[in-house]
């Protein structure tokens, strides 16, 4: 994280705080401004889901087996600066390596309703993640896939 301009959240990506705002009509960016931004060079950061991105962490399950568990984390963005994921909790980071291609992934992503699921090709790998719906047209932007219809 080289850039001098501090990060601020996308529009999809919300607080408590932001949620009683717009219970007050209270407007918030939306996710046309965040692809301005984006491109004026502001960092942003999208909160999201991924089980594979910067290693797998296996919960045991009972009876000897394990599965991947679902971590929370944020995606920062930046023009010029290769996507980094931060963990929410761990401290566990990767930075992800081009060239970048997001294909929209079946299913739904459980327990979050308001997240699209996105397999990403990165350079170093095929990664699962999960972003805000006010996120994807931002998301696809920042790894060159611009805005697709939904």
């Amino acid at each position: 994280m080289t850039g001098s301009r501090a990060e601020r959240r996308s529009a999809g990506t919300q607080t408590m705080l932001d949620v009683l705002l717009r219970w007050t009509w209270i407007r918030r960016r939306t996710p046309a401004r965040d692809i301005a931004d984006f491109d004026s060079g502001q960092p942003l950061r999208v909160v999201g889901f991924t089980q594979t991105i910067g290693g797998t962490v296996k919960v045991s399950v009972g009876k000897g087996r394990q599965i991947a568990r679902q971590r929370q984390g944020y995606l920062r963005l930046a023009a010029g600066e290769p996507p980094l994921w931060k963990d929410a909790r761990g401290g566990r980071s990767a930075t992800l390596q081009p060239p970048f291609r997001l294909k929209p992934a079946g299913g739904k992503v459980r327990l979050a309703p308001k997240f699209d699921r996105y397999e990403l090709v990165t350079g170093a790998g095929t990664y699962d993640l999960a972003v805000p719906k006010k996120d994807r047209e931002l998301v696809r932007h920042a790894f060159g896939g611009g805005a697709e219809p939904r």
